[in-house]
């Protein structure tokens, strides 16, 4: 009762003459014929007061938007046009629920909380970092092993196949991690075979061109085939395993390192690199081992396909933005470029602090949708989130970086002065570019991301004689562009819903 105010009366609803008037003033209904205690089809008693029809009533009139919700609600339980004229003193069951709608404040319960879909396991994104930012640690040991003509564009081609592929199985295998596990799994498995036959003729074909050695191909091939296995094991949430099938190559290769690189350890190097994409493979296979009588649902449609291309095609051209300033050289025409060599560990492990602020930020915009009463006021404070969140991820990375310049100047592993400063400053522009890149992805914008990312790699190609000024440029115009469009973007709120 408590809940119920009556102390002002309430308005007469239409052709009432008053009724809601007295039944306000009194608390007591018009006389009636011995049907008092029936509903007007006779189904049940019903309260003898409005107000005790209020009490009755108190949850479904406290929360009700509309007096048609209290009359449908009365409707159903048997309380007609006749019940509400002959007990209740109103016209008909409408007029009667808007005597109570207007007789009970409107407090409606808040509704309870869905678990927060973007709340994963805390340490996950640190050991992403980790398994995004091992792999560097083979290629120094694999350089000491590799010679002759190729190396180098068979690397770019491995690097540029293997994460457009991976971008593509990974697509297809969270897009039927909806439909089911197995699903997936048949998915994943059925595509890592098809991919690595794309691989092979990959390899061939650049081996035909560039004229690699069979080794340097076969190292080409390893790194695709751990890239399409890893996917697999991350869509499935295997990162244990990945840790595992990382472990031989990467500890072969710091133990070769840290040898020196003795020769007669080469055969032993070798091995332990073989081994990593050998047992991602294994450890792939493994987990995405289905029984037979698994539904045979279509693995692959056209639309899957058109929605997959542009995921490819991010994969593409992201590592392409990466790897030209490698390939280039520090003047745009070859040679070895220490800054961008010394970018390529810390901007992998800044990989893990991405998917952490992605995550926060996702989690933040889900709190804001919940608590903002204004839509203009939920997109600025999105927009500030989002900005927030870029921040953040490059002040982590700026301190990756760093500790990486530290490192490398007490080994003497790169020859480092202040001529890398510019380089690090790109790198550090086109990581922020790309976590803004893959958070409107992931709220499934890809054609924007898409086309700035290729005319950004196209500019810095066709402008390579500038060399690293073409990369500051570049990578400062992709990052005010893709910044622009996820605050126009994001702000809306039918995107975090």
């Amino acid at each position: 009762m408590s809940a119920i105010d009556i102390s002002s009366p309430p308005p007469a609803a239409p052709g009432d003459e008053g009724g809601g008037q007295v039944l306000a003033d009194t608390g007591q209904a018009p006389a009636t014929d011995g049907a008092s205690a029936q509903g007007g089809d006779g189904r049940g008693p019903w309260p003898p007061t409005v107000l005790a029809l209020c009490e009755k009533y108190a949850d479904i009139c406290r929360s009700a938007v509309d007096p048609l919700e209290i009359a449908s609600t009365l409707e159903f339980e048997g309380l007609g046009d006749e019940a509400a004229r002959r007990r209740y003193g109103h016209p008909d069951v409408f007029a009667l629920a808007q005597d109570m709608y207007f007789r009970v404040p409107c407090d409606p319960e808040e509704p309870e909380l869905l678990p927060d879909p973007w709340e994963g396991h805390k340490y996950r994104p640190a050991l992403h970092a980790l398994l995004y930012g091992l792999p560097a640690v083979c290629f120094p040991a694999a350089a000491a092993l590799m010679a002759g003509p190729g190396v180098l564009a068979t690397l770019i081609v491995a690097l540029l196949t293997s994460w457009s592929l991976a971008q593509s199985l990974a697509y297809f295998g969270y897009t039927r991690l909806g439909s089911g596990r197995e699903h997936a799994q048949r998915v994943l498995r059925i595509g890592l075979a098809v991919l690595l036959v794309v691989v092979l003729i990959v390899m061939a074909t650049i081996g035909r061109i560039a004229h690699a050695p069979l080794g340097i191909l076969a190292f080409g091939a390893g790194e695709c085939a751990y890239m399409l296995g890893a996917c697999v094991l991350m869509v499935l949430g295997d990162e244990l395993l990945m840790l595992a099938a990382l472990a031989p190559g990467v500890l072969g290769s710091a133990l070769f390192l840290a040898l020196g690189k003795p020769v007669g350890m080469e055969h032993f190097a070798w091995a332990a690199l073989a081994a990593t994409p050998l047992l991602a493979l294994a450890f792939a296979v493994a987990r995405t081992r289905i029984g037979t009588s698994s539904p045979g649902a279509r693995l692959v449609g056209p639309a899957d396909l058109h929605g997959a291309l542009p995921t490819a095609g991010f994969g593409l051209v992201a590592a392409g933005l990466l790897s030209f300033p490698i390939a280039a050289g520090l003047h745009g025409h070859g040679g070895t470029n220490p800054g961008a060599l010394l970018c390529t560990v810390p901007l992998s492990l800044s990989m893990g602090v991405a998917e952490w602020n992605l995550l926060a930020y996702r989690r933040r915009a889900r709190l804001l949708l919940r608590t903002s009463n204004e839509l203009r006021a939920f997109a600025m404070r999105a927009r500030l989130a989002l900005f927030s969140a870029s921040v953040t991820y490059v002040v982590a990375a700026a301190a990756l970086e760093v500790l990486a310049a530290v490192i490398v100047k007490a080994t003497g592993a790169l020859p480092l002065t202040w001529a890398v400063v510019p380089q690090v400053v790109a790198y550090l522009t086109l990581g922020s570019a790309m976590f803004i890149a893959l958070t409107i992805q992931a709220f499934g914008l890809r054609a924007f991301a898409l086309a700035s990312c290729a005319m950004t790699l196209a500019f810095e190609i066709a402008m390579r004689d500038l060399g690293v000024l073409t990369q500051l440029v570049a990578c400062g115009e992709l990052l005010v562009a893709l910044g622009v469009y996820a605050a126009l973007a994001l702000g809306r709120a039918v995107l975090h819903a």
